[in-house]
């Protein structure tokens, strides 16, 4: 018969060990995940909350106020653009950022839709983040064509007497304002790191929107109201474009000033008209300047925005107000 036993020096005389239980390898498992999950609340709760974080979430909270508490006209400003404007900005607060925003203290919400422009006005100007201060730039144009700050309750006056008290009539670009005392000449440094595109391109919709407005003022009898209107945009515009920020920008090649531009569309029938929708593309030309600027170059910029927004809504009323000048 056929032994079937091993031989005697193969067999162990110890027993074989149990394998590893699959529940151990389970419980290891989910420790560590417990501990990560555990780590990460722990760092979220904790952590530090960023100013730029601060900046956007404070101008959303400052959108939400405006939905909740000012309720503007919804024939003018309806709930469904203040929704965008806020989504604008990103999501909402977490438990923990609000928790960090409430430290910092949020201060009195909005007196008017003015002051909330203002907040975001100041957040478009200080911020160095350019996306964040386009997007609150352009929002804030959105409530300045609803409701300007007193201050400029009249913009198209507001530089009358700078403007009279410059080189007098034509195009900037017809005249160079010095740089300098005695020198009437821009230098090649000056020039050169003025030359960023986006703010070339607001300076040209600037002039487009003079040269349309003057266009229009010709068309117009001496003696009507319109008239006078169109001379103050002129006046005004005439004084952003000689900001001394500004005037570097015209030794740039190409030069951002022409001496003529083509009229738009329907201008023949309704030149009042025709200058507010040029207002209305040099406003989203400003937000798009604004996000592609550093802080300190964007005070002139959003003075421009403030008024043609203004202004652009004041001559053509009839046109929506746009959730997001030059962010759509």
């Amino acid at each position: 018969m056929e032994q079937t036993r091993p031989p005697e020096e193969f067999v162990s005389s110890r027993p074989p060990a149990p394998p590893a239980s699959a529940w151990r390898v389970l419980a290891v498992a989910l420790t560590l995940v417990l501990v990560l999950v555990l780590a990460a609340g722990l760092w979220a709760h904790w952590r530090s909350l960023s100013d730029d974080d601060a900046a956007r979430l404070g101008a959303r909270a400052t959108v939400a106020s405006v939905r909740t508490g000012l309720h503007p006209d919804p024939s003018v400003l309806p709930d469904a653009v203040l929704a965008d404007q806020e989504a604008a900005f990103g999501p909402a607060a977490t438990p923990s950022q609000a928790r960090h925003l409430e430290a910092r203290g949020t201060g009195a919400p909005p007196s008017s839709l003015a002051d909330a422009a203002a907040r975001l006005e100041d957040v478009a100007r200080t911020s160095p983040n350019g996306e964040l201060a386009a997007t609150a730039a352009s929002v804030a144009a959105s409530w300045w064509a609803v409701e300007p700050p007193p201050a400029g309750a009249d913009p198209t006056a507001r530089r009358t007497e700078e403007s009279e008290a410059g080189s007098g009539a034509g195009s900037p670009a017809a005249s160079k304002v010095p740089t300098e005392e005695g020198d009437g000449e821009d230098t090649d440094d000056d020039a050169a790191s003025s030359c960023e595109p986006a703010q070339l391109a607001a300076v040209t919709a600037l002039d487009r929107a003079r040269f349309t407005a003057e266009a229009a003022a010709a068309r117009i009898p001496a003696d009507a109201a319109q008239r006078g209107t169109m001379d103050a945009v002129t006046d005004t515009l005439d004084a952003t474009l000689r900001e001394p920020a500004v005037t570097p920008m015209l030794s740039c090649d190409p030069a951002p000033v022409a001496g003529g531009h083509v009229l738009p569309a329907g201008f023949a029938e309704d030149p009042t008209r025709a200058v507010g929708g040029t207002l209305r593309e040099a406003s989203a030309a400003l937000v798009s300047a604004v996000g592609a600027s550093s802080p300190e170059d964007r005070d002139w910029l959003l003075t421009g925005l403030l008024e043609t927004a203004v202004t652009a809504q004041h001559l053509d009323p009839e046109h929506p107000v746009p959730a997001l000048p030059g962010r759509d």
